[in-house]
């Protein structure tokens, strides 16, 4: 064989040898990058009841408040349901009670996303539907495959009240069958203020899923929150590939 075409095999053989120790260096990097960070759990969580038969108690008791004069059977019925759904429970598909909360006197101003699944027959899948504390809506992101990288974003004021805990209620919650068939997250990266702050690691659960985060807010140079929640692996679905969040929500201090 000519030398050159020796020349030309070790000089293919050494780039190939470059690029796979460039690929191990990066995913090392990557993986180095995320391990430094801290991560968060679940320590606590919170069960919804999205039930036709909770429904229904709630409109029972509804009917039952607005009548203006009970029997005692009526009476009876209405305070067994006030002990099950006090008249703070304004519907099911409330994230919040009627109660005063961290909202009282906080949250965000805006939200963005990097992507968002494009509206279907009416239904829109956009960033402020992971911010209207409902369970009936949700961010869907719109990238092709799993949504590796997108993210969703929240603003906040420096005169707001301090976050101390994230709340987040994972994948498509609205009914079982919508949950289980799209994506849901199991990774969130958090950076707040444009800085890596630790990763969110979320179990697969229709429940909301509490996360104590420290104390974030008012900074000190007088600029905004910004909180960053960057999608890094997912649960995958049983039909779709899309990743759902139905609602990221706060708690904190500074409020009551």
């Amino acid at each position: 064989m000519p030398p050159h075409h020796k020349h030309f095999n070790v000089s293919r053989n050494s780039m190939n040898r470059l690029l796979i120790t460039i690929i191990f260096l990066n995913q090392f990097l990557f993986a180095f990058g995320q391990g430094s960070l801290k991560t968060f759990v679940s320590k606590e969580k919170y069960h919804i009841d999205l039930s036709v038969k909770r429904q229904k108690e709630i409109q029972r008791r509804d009917q039952l408040l607005n009548k203006i004069s009970l029997t005692s059977k009526e009476q009876e019925e209405l305070d067994a349901l006030l002990r099950k759904h006090d008249e703070t429970v304004e519907d099911v598909w409330n994230v919040l009670g009627g109660e005063c909360s961290w909202y009282c006197g906080g949250g965000n101003y805006t939200i963005k996303a990097s992507s968002a699944l494009l509206d279907l027959n009416g239904v829109t899948y956009s960033a402020n539907r992971a911010n209207d504390l409902s369970y009936q809506t949700a961010w869907v992101e719109g990238k092709e495959g799993d949504g590796i990288g997108e993210y969703l974003e929240y603003l906040f004021k420096n005169n707001s009240p301090r976050i101390t805990r994230i709340i987040v209620s994972n994948g498509f919650v609205k009914s079982e069958t919508a949950w289980k068939n799209n994506n849901r997250v199991k990774k969130l990266k958090l950076y707040v203020n444009g800085k890596p702050y630790g990763i969110l690691q979320l179990d697969d659960t229709m429940d909301d899923q509490v996360f104590e985060v420290g104390t974030l807010g008012r900074n000190k140079d007088g600029t905004d929150l910004i909180l960053r929640f960057e999608i890094i692996e997912v649960f995958n679905g049983d039909k779709y590939s899309d990743t759902a969040i139905t609602e990221i929500y706060f708690d904190g201090i500074d409020v009551h």
